[in-house]
């Protein structure tokens, strides 16, 4: 099967039966252990997992509005982005709303009476942003599967690739080599990414960074965020899930 045929079927859940030892043998077949290929596959699935998030979004016009009336903003802002959100619709992108993720949530299935609580009291008050966090976890569980398995694979840290433009033209072997902060060029020798992977995680927040500059547009990151960011993302397993899912449930309800 190819990758991109398998990714769709993750993104659909229509690939419950596929487990770990499923994509080891699916990865092994695909690449033959080879690093540079496995790397590419990471890149691959990361890219569908931010183009998968792209396709819908959160309104924040009413928030906006609200901004406006108590003076913390124009009317230009809030017509910017009335048409930034008409744009997107024209595009095809989903708007997601409480009502809209309840309903995706429950014909997935609730964990337990704790996880069917929450979603109703989190719809009962519009809890949008919590909803999508929970909507996403479920639609991506298996894809994030995947993803923890070529990590497993690859190692740690994929292997730095050389960059043309290092001043001794050496090629940077350990994280601790790197600055402590440093541009868009060594974040993707570190990490193996494209430039256009790397902008695309950035805008999803998908990858710790931060702006400088007197415009707010120069990306920067930071070398002990980003190693934390490459070795500790490891995949949850179902049981992970459902015990954090009730820790989290059983703290909401006590606030």
């Amino acid at each position: 099967m190819p990758l991109g045929s398998l990714i769709n079927k993750l993104l659909r859940g229509e690939a419950d039966e596929w487990c770990e030892t499923d994509f080891g043998f699916y990865l092994e077949s695909l690449t033959h252990g080879d690093k540079k290929e496995l790397e590419q596959v990471l890149e691959t699935v990361d890219e569908a997992i931010v183009n998968w998030k792209s396709l819908s979004f959160i309104s924040h016009y009413e928030d906006k509005i609200k901004e406006w009336e108590e003076g913390k903003c124009s009317m230009d802002e809030v017509d910017e982005l009335y048409f930034e959100e008409e744009s997107w619709r024209k595009e095809g992108k989903r708007l997601l709303t409480a009502e809209t993720l309840y309903a995706a949530i429950s014909s997935k299935g609730f964990i337990n009476d704790y996880h069917h609580d929450a979603m109703e009291k989190a719809l009962d008050n519009n809890d949008v942003r919590y909803l999508k966090t929970d909507w996403e976890n479920m639609v991506l569980a298996q894809i994030r599967s995947l993803r923890e398995t070529i990590c497993n694979m690859l190692g740690s840290v994929p292997t730095a690739v050389k960059n043309e433009q290092q001043k001794n033209n050496r090629p940077l072997k350990r994280i601790e080599d790197y600055p402590e902060v440093f541009g868009v060029d060594l974040c993707c020798e570190l990490t193996g990414y494209a430039k256009h992977t790397i902008y695309k995680l950035t805008c999803a927040n998908e990858i710790p960074c931060c702006r400088s500059g007197s415009n707010g547009r120069k990306l920067k990151f930071r070398r002990d965020e980003i190693k934390e960011w490459l070795t500790a993302r490891k995949q949850e397993t179902n049981e992970d899930f459902v015990k954090r899912m009730e820790s989290q449930l059983a703290a909401r309800f006590r606030k």
